[in-house]
């Protein structure tokens, strides 16, 4: 039995500059941070020439063509793999539809898992790769790279996507106090609303040469945002989340809705410095910055949503148990 623990993510900027066809043409940026909520994977031999898998649905099959669940059948396919396996997934949190990468942290914590079968010692770099692999290049979905990195690196990251298909990936520089401190000052609601990402970046990618400057705009706010990290300033944080909310949400319309636009309107008047949805947009979680001072008022002002506790994931995927 192996079991991988992988950390979902909270996106701050720059989503959708991850795209190749952006990547290509500009560097992108983002900049995202791994939190504690994780998704499970449970793998175990089977003595017999079955598939199990344990997910939202379940699926019991006797070869891997048979296999209904996209990433699972596309993983298992490249690692050689065709029955005899039992696969049960769990995640900390209900997690579709989130925004928070579940989607890339369920594809990578197969890999791990799987390549531990293997007896492959994959890096986080081979991680992120094989996964991005599978989603983008195997399964063409209309996805970018930032959520298959950060959830097999973890931390708080700000990442450039070069146009060769490489990604650095530059920790912010931030002691634990400061880091605490940060955490002090976000506040995240859950918008009772899932939505579905891929939707919202097809039709992204149908307006993408009207869309290419506010992309560009976007990534230009990351190196803003980490500089705000290094010296503390959590209003200018705040306010460059919101700005680039801004420009996001122009460029589709799923991206927002009259609900997320009436949850930032209500926290900013009670004080609230910026907020943005963490993902693709469209619903998930809402990320709020504000004085500690601010966050009862906010809670308040929101009262109707329930907040989300978040901590910071320093470590990415990992093998948790493996016999």
């Amino acid at each position: 039995m192996i079991i991988t623990k992988t950390p979902l993510r909270l996106e701050f900027l720059g989503g959708s500059t991850d795209i190749k066809n952006f990547y290509q043409r500009s560097p992108g940026r983002v900049l995202n941070m791994a939190i504690d909520a994780s998704i499970y994977i449970i793998i175990h031999p089977r003595s017999d020439e079955f598939l199990r898998l344990v997910y939202e649905d379940m699926e019991y099959v006797d070869h891997v063509k048979n296999v209904s669940h996209s990433r699972t059948r596309a993983a298992l396919g490249l690692f050689k793999i065709t029955n005899g396996l039992d696969i049960i997934s769990t995640s900390s949190v209900s997690a579709r539809g989130s925004g928070l990468g579940a989607s890339s942290s369920f594809t990578v914590g197969l890999v791990h898992a799987l390549g531990a079968l293997k007896k492959k010692n994959l890096s986080p770099l081979d991680l992120a790769e094989l996964a991005a692999h599978i989603e983008i290049d195997i399964l063409k979905e209309p996805i970018g790279k930032q959520d298959q990195y950060a959830a097999a690196f973890g931390g708080l990251n700000a990442y450039t996507f070069n146009k060769t298909g490489s990604v650095r990936v530059a920790p912010v520089a931030m002691s634990h106090k400061k880091l605490s401190e940060f955490m002090k000052h976000v506040i995240v609601f859950g918008t009772g609303k899932g939505h579905s990402a891929s939707g919202i970046l097809k039709d992204q990618h149908k307006q993408f040469r009207a869309n290419f400057p506010k992309l560009k705009e976007m990534a230009a706010q990351v190196p803003l945002a980490v500089h705000c990290f290094e010296t503390g300033d959590w209003k200018g944080f705040g306010e460059i989340l919101s700005r680039e909310w801004e420009i996001k949400k122009t460029l589709s319309r799923g991206i927002t809705n009259k609900r997320i636009e009436a949850m930032r309107e209500g926290a900013r008047v009670a004080g609230a410095w910026g907020s943005r949805m963490s993902g693709a947009g469209g619903g998930g979680f809402l990320i709020v910055i504000a004085s500690p001072n601010k966050h009862a008022a906010i809670r308040h002002a929101l009262r109707g949503y329930p907040t989300f506790p978040v901590m910071p994931a320093q470590s990415g995927s990992s093998i948790i148990f493996s016999e």
